[in-house]
């Protein structure tokens, strides 16, 4: 029989599993791949004792640290893109507005 606290706790340890794949997701334009893994890792082998408990915690956690650095890699790409892009601003003159062309 299992346990009904470890039971609880997997539950929640899942659902946020899920809420971390949306948020680190949607600042990687990944979030259908992190939503697969968060669901293949639900449907996981499903702990009955407080020590399987804590491993698939350590699990869930290594899963999320490698979520989180692909974020971060994202975030510094962007950031060197808008780097790149202020320092090039401008890089031609404006258009002439003529009353012609109006």
């Amino acid at each position: 029989m299992k346990d009904p606290f470890v039971q609880s706790q997997w539950e929640q340890l899942c659902d946020h599993l899920d809420q971390v794949a949306e948020h680190l997701g949607e600042k990687t334009h990944q979030v259908a791949e992190f939503r697969r893994e968060a669901e293949a890792f639900r449907n996981g082998e499903s702990p009955d004792r407080y020590q399987h408990l804590l491993e698939r915690v350590a699990q869930a956690t290594e899963i999320a640290i490698r979520w989180q650095s692909a974020s971060d890699r994202h975030e510094h790409d962007d950031a060197l893109v808008d780097e790149a892009s202020d320092e090039s601003f401008p890089a031609s003159d404006p258009p002439v507005f003529s009353h012609s062309h109006a």
